[in-house]
């Protein structure tokens, strides 16, 4: 078998825990939409349930859809995220298992998202946009913690890049933070407001060019991750895509049994342990 020469990091539940920022997010946007509600309206479970549905690797898209299913009365986002799964995923399938004729707008959503994340002193920096919330916002990038050291990316010789669904504002302040940029250089990082957003494929393509590299290692927490690699089969088959999925992160207990049935080739229970394992540790 030949050689790993380019190993794919995603980011959120790969390298950052971000459990109490960007899903602590989503749960404050759909509550300032709709008000308190006694045990909030966005659970673990029901985030978890969309993200296995595929096409949820946005944190702003499951708030968008958590805000306009549970305004219209449809309070069961389980049920709604496991029918989208059969028709697509994401918040087109969303739209379309709801019966809806058009696609909500989000963009109201993602702002106060945006802001809620960022924090009003960081969301220009950020995102480009001036806080607009009536109430100052904290900042939950600033919960979140590393789950693997720097040194232990550095440790790791082969070839390195990212493919996240986060900004590259997003991603700026997860490598100032975390001591990750001199790692990944941002001619080797791909962000959720680039040319690609997974699960496309061509994501993982276009770095595999760029890096020259003939057998590619995906590591990713979320199933748009393995639809990534997936795509990048289909429309390369010059190279060789792998996926190694981690437990723990995005979707939670029910990771181990999604890997398996998607039938990928490696799990890991951290980062740290799959970094051990690919430098012969």
């Amino acid at each position: 078998m030949e050689a790993i020469d380019l190993v794919v990091f995603d980011v959120d539940g790969v390298l950052v825990d971000a459990h109490d920022s960007y899903d602590e997010a989503a749960r404050r946007t759909v509550e300032l939409f709709l008000g308190p509600r006694a045990g909030g309206w966005l659970s673990d479970d029901e985030m978890a349930a969309m993200r296995v549905a595929g096409g949820f690797n946005d944190e702003w898209d499951i708030a968008a859809v958590a805000v306009w299913a549970q305004a219209g009365g449809r309070r069961d986002l389980g049920a709604l995220a496991a029918a989208a799964k059969g028709l697509g995923g994401g918040v087109t399938g969303a739209v379309r298992a709801a019966g809806l004729a058009a696609e909500p707008s989000r963009d109201t959503v993602m702002k106060t998202f945006c802001e809620i994340y960022a924090g009003t002193a960081r969301v220009e920096e950020m995102y480009g946009i001036p806080p607009a919330l009536p109430e100052p916002q904290e900042g939950l990038w600033q919960r979140e913690r590393r789950l693997v050291e720097a040194a232990e990316v550095l440790l790791l010789r082969t070839r390195k890049a990212i493919y996240t669904g986060r900004t590259l504002g997003e991603l700026r302040v997860v490598a100032e933070r975390f001591g990750f940029g001199v790692h990944f250089p941002e001619n080797f990082c791909l962000t959720g407001d680039g040319p690609y957003r997974k699960p496309d494929g061509r994501g993982l393509q276009y770095l595999a060019q760029a890096a020259d590299a003939s057998h590619i290692l995906m590591v990713g927490d979320n199933v748009d991750d393995y639809l990534a690699v997936e795509g990048a089969r289909t429309i390369d088959k010059t190279r060789r895509y792998d996926f190694c999925g981690i437990l723990g992160g995005a979707l939670g207990d029910r990771a181990e049994d999604v890997f398996t049935e998607m039938g990928v080739e490696a799990i890991a229970p951290s980062t740290s342990e799959l970094l051990k394992w690919l430098r012969g540790a």
